[in-house]
């Protein structure tokens, strides 16, 4: 007993780091361009790392807990965190404010991979409710930076603003610390939950079109998610007057969404057999707010911030379908690792082609254009995942 209450203080600890590290940035963007005169591509390129530091993440935490077992993996990855929120905060360039980013969303990174393992080992008989419960306080995690940044980085200094995340990360080793002494580097739950069966692995899974619809759906959430972290506040600042502080609680508001996302999503996907219906409702929500920023900003900008921040509700949807539609562990491994490391190579994309779109136009309505059209594809996929085949059939047919 003693040993599950100290994993879920862990468990939700690390949760916590999850997503500060992109959310504790985009806000404080305007400060931290007048004192290193970042160009818009520079910040572009900020943007971009927060995907591609997770698809690096998802090669190296299997590698890495396979090794050294899972709790000493958690505490690595807390150490990387805190070590690229130290970087950051001592940052004299944007190279290094780059390198520290990077180092940091890493650790992030190894984190969305571990926590599923760490509810498989430690509440195997409530792996729904532990992983609803920790999925909220990621939010949490995500909306709370943006309330904080702006007024520390106004009465401290950017830098202190982005160095403080790094208590949080050294707070969340302590349990797993103590925790560590139970270590067992050949656990099967662990190394089952990290691999990938050998009689899959030529499994060539893109002739699934359910499998490629998963990709197109996840890369559609993760691409308008990290494009919102990177350029949302300085959209908000540009198109519709806000103030960095007002433009970071709408960062807030948009990352808040996220929990009432996480919560329901999951359940609703399990109840109802076809899950196109609430792929068709991101898509309309997209539509609608991007639209509302497009041509009614100002006054009513939190509306449609609200409604593009329940448009990634695609996210957990996703991850539901990975076992909906999967009949066995190991085509959920392969779904899991196609669907995100593709998606967000792609969402990597994001944040820099609204970088250079308001590059060559001077203003960001034809990058709110761009997210507008990136919800037709969801929509595209939808009508493949409204056949309600699972990957396994597909692919069975396939071959």
């Amino acid at each position: 007993m003693h040993g599950r209450v100290l994993a879920l203080v862990g468990l939700l600890l690390v949760a916590l780091n999850l997503r500060t590290v992109v959310s504790s940035l985009s806000p404080i963007i305007p400060f931290i361009r007048e004192d290193l005169e970042l160009s818009t591509l520079a910040v572009s390129f900020l943007g971009m790392l927060p995907p591609l530091g997770f698809a690096l993440s998802g090669l190296l935490a299997p590698m890495l807990t396979r090794r050294i077992g899972l709790e000493a993996a958690l505490l690595v990855l807390l150490s990387v965190i805190v070590l690229g929120n130290l970087v950051r905060a001592f940052s004299g360039d944007w190279s290094l404010l780059s390198v520290g980013t990077f180092v940091a969303i890493v650790g992030m990174g190894m984190g969305n991979v571990l926590l599923p393992v760490v509810v498989r080992k430690y509440f195997p008989d409530r792996i729904g409710s532990m992983t609803a419960l920790y999925l909220t306080i990621v939010s949490i995690g995500a909306l709370t930076p943006p309330l904080i940044a702006v007024p520390v980085a106004a009465e401290f200094g950017w830098r202190l603003s982005l160095g403080q995340w790094a208590i949080v990360g050294a707070i969340a080793m302590i349990p797993w610390i103590f925790a560590l002494r139970s270590n067992k580097v050949e656990e099967p739950v662990v190394t089952q939950s990290l691999t990938i069966p050998v009689s899959v692995r030529h499994i060539r899974i893109w002739k699934s079109p359910t499998a490629v619809s998963m990709v197109v759906i996840f890369a559609v959430s993760s691409l308008n998610g990290y494009a919102a972290f990177a350029w949302l506040p300085q959209i908000l600042i540009d198109e519709s007057g806000s103030t960095p502080l007002e433009a970071g609680i709408l960062l807030s508001v948009y990352a808040g969404m996220g929990m009432p996302a996480a919560l329901l999503m999951p359940r609703l996907a399990v109840r109802f057999p076809n899950q196109a219906p609430l792929i068709y409702l991101s898509g309309v929500l997209f539509f609608t707010g991007y639209a509302g920023l497009i041509f009614l900003p100002g006054n009513l900008s939190w509306i449609w911030v609200v409604l593009i921040g329940l448009g990634p509700i695609l996210f957990p949807l996703n991850l539901a379908l990975f076992n909906i539609r999967s009949r066995s562990q190991e085509t959920l491994l392969r779904i899991s690792g196609f669907a995100q490391g593709f998606g967000y190579l792609a969402a990597a994309l994001g944040p820099l082609v609204l970088g250079l779109l308001h590059e060559l136009t001077g203003n960001w309505t034809s990058s709110l254009w761009f997210l507008f059209l990136t919800a037709i594809p969801a929509i595209l996929a939808g009508r493949v995942i409204a056949r309600q085949n699972t990957i396994d059939q597909e692919l069975e047919r396939s071959s």
